[in-house]
């Protein structure tokens, strides 16, 4: 049987259990452990970095140091609904970049690997949970406007690509990002729509 999750806007009331994730060790990043910055910016200013998780313009910082300007796009909290307490489990990321006149097209900086991003907590993993995010992302990016999405991941990380294909990914290419390292990834093309 599918995992039953919900997607939530991030808030004040689901703050709480996000910051016991960081705390606990997961990072929402899968290149670099974020979880120090956004521990210290929710206690500096919680409604801003809110904000900023639900698609607000603001800068990010890469692996390498540098910083460039956040793309639109939103941010997801994934939350199980088939655990009697309805436990945090993950995050689960939009982006793209924009035309002139707003609307998203489908090329990606080289900073960004692909569309989607996900990172779920290790307590959580294998259990279907990122692939029905991954599926209703799809459904997101679909009425963002986005026909497709390229979605990437580390060539040694079988979880994610399983996770990928089961939503219809086709794998195009196997290439290096020197921004990210010298490991080798794989780039797939998703349709998105239903």
């Amino acid at each position: 049987m599918p995992a039953s999750i919900s997607l939530r806007i991030p808030d004040r009331t689901l703050l709480g259990a996000y910051q016991a994730a960081l705390r606990g060790g997961w990072s929402p990043n899968t290149t670099r452990d974020v979880a120090p910055e956004q521990l210290a910016a929710i206690d500096a200013d919680p409604d801003a970095f809110l904000a900023a998780l639900r698609g607000g313009p603001g800068r990010i910082r890469l692996a390498d140091g540098r910083e460039v300007e956040r793309l639109p796009g939103p941010t997801r909290w994934i939350f199980a609904e088939d655990r009697p307490e309805r436990p945090f489990v993950g995050a689960i990321n939009l982006r793209w970049q924009e035309d002139a006149g707003g609307r998203p097209v489908p090329a990606l900086p080289e900073h960004v690997l692909g569309h989607i991003g996900y990172a779920i907590l290790p307590a959580f993993a294998g259990h279907g949970y990122a692939s029905a995010a991954l599926a209703a992302m799809l459904r997101v990016a679909r009425d963002a406007g986005l026909a497709q999405v390229e979605i990437t991941c580390d060539e040694a990380n079988a979880a994610s690509r399983r996770v990928i294909e089961k939503n219809g990914g086709r794998l195009i290419e196997s290439f290096v990002a020197p921004l990210h390292g010298p490991e080798p990834h794989l780039r797939f093309i998703l349709g998105t729509a239903s």
